[in-house]
C-alpha cells in the first residue's frame, strides 16, 4: 500500500510541475535564472517575477528527482516478487535525470527549440509511466501467480489488460503512440515560436494547405491535421475498451483540448 499511495502523490506532485513548467515558457521566465544549476549564483535567489517562477519550478522539479529516488527504493524493497515493476521505478529514476540535466542544457544553451521540445517529451514519458507504476502497485489490482516459474494474472489472461481483448493491445498502443507524437509536434511549433503562425483557423490564408508554406507553415498545419486524426482515433476508443466512462473520458478531453 505505501508505494502506491507514494506513486499516486508522485503523479500529482508530477502533475503539478508540468503545469509549473508551462506556465514558465508562456510567462517568458524560462531564462530568468541564466545560470544553472544556480540562480544568480545562489540556491535561493530573490524570489521576484520571472525569478520566482522559473526557479520555483527548479525547486519543484528537484523534490520529484527526490521523490522518484525513494519510489525506486520503495519498489526495489517492497516488490521484490515482480521485477518489471522494479524495473519501472529504476527506468523512472533515469529518466527524471536525464530530464533535469535536459532543463540545465536548454538554460546553458538558451532554449534551443529541439532541446526544449526534447525536454517536453521525456517529461510525457516520465509522467506517463509513473501513472503506469500507480496502477500497478493498486492492491485490487488482479493478483501475480505463479505459472512455471512465471508470475502472470490469471484475469489478465481472459480479459486482457484494464479489461481491452488482448487482440486491441496493437490498436490500443498506435492510438497512444499518436497522442504522443502529437504532443511533441506541438511542443516543437511552440518552441519554434510557430503557434499564430497562421492566424486562423481551419483554414490558413484561405487555404487548407497553401502552395507557399514556409518550413515553420508546414509544421504547423501538419500539426493541425495531426489533432484531427488523433482525435477521431481517440473518438473510436469506446469501440475497443469495456470500461466505457474511461474511453469516453478520454474522448471528451480531447474534444477540451
Amino acid at each position: 500500500m505505501l508505494e502506491h499511495r507514494f506513486s499516486k502523490l508522485l503523479v500529482f506532485v508530477t502533475f503539478c510541475l508540468l503545469l509549473l513548467g508551462g506556465f514558465v515558457h508562456n510567462t517568458g521566465s524560462s531564462l530568468a535564472c541564466p545560470d544553472w544549476p544556480l540562480c544568480y549564483g545562489s540556491l535561493m535567489p530573490e524570489m521576484k517575477g520571472g525569478v520566482a517562477i522559473e526557479h520555483s519550478h527548479r525547486l519543484l522539479a528537484s523534490a520529484v528527482g527526490l521523490m522518484t529516488i525513494v519510489l525506486s527504493i520503495l519498489l526495489w524493497k517492497r516488490r521484490r516478487e515482480d521485477k518489471k515493476l522494479q524495473r519501472m521505478g529504476v527506468i523512472a529514476l533515469v529518466l527524471v535525470i536525464v530530464q533535469g540535466l535536459l532543463g540545465g542544457v536548454t538554460v546553458i544553451y538558451q532554449l534551443p527549440s529541439l532541446i526544449s521540445t526534447t525536454h517536453l517529451a521525456v517529461s510525457m514519458l516520465f509522467f506517463s509511466l509513473l501513472i503506469v507504476i500507480a496502477w500497478k502497485t493498486n492492491p485490487s489490482s488482479p493478483p501475480l501467480t505463479s505459472r512455471g516459474g512465471t508470475l502472470h494474472s490469471p484475469s489478465w489472461d481472459k480479459r486482457g489488460l484494464g479489461g481491452v481483448s488482448k487482440k486491441t493491445h496493437p490498436y490500443i498502443f498506435f492510438v497512444t503512440a499518436m497522442v504522443y507524437l502529437q504532443i511533441i509536434l506541438g511542443a516543437f511549433i511552440r518552441h519554434t515560436e510557430a503557434g499564430l503562425i497562421c492566424p486562423e483557423l481551419p483554414l490558413c490564408y484561405g487555404f487548407f494547405w497553401p502552395s507557399s508554406l514556409t518550413a515553420a507553415n508546414e509544421f504547423h498545419m501538419a500539426h493541425r491535421i495531426g489533432g484531427i486524426i488523433v482525435a477521431l482515433l481517440v473518438f473510436s476508443l469506446p469501440l475497443f475498451v469495456k470500461d466505457r466512462l474511461l474511453s469516453v473520458l478520454a474522448s471528451l478531453l480531447v474534444f477540451v483540448q
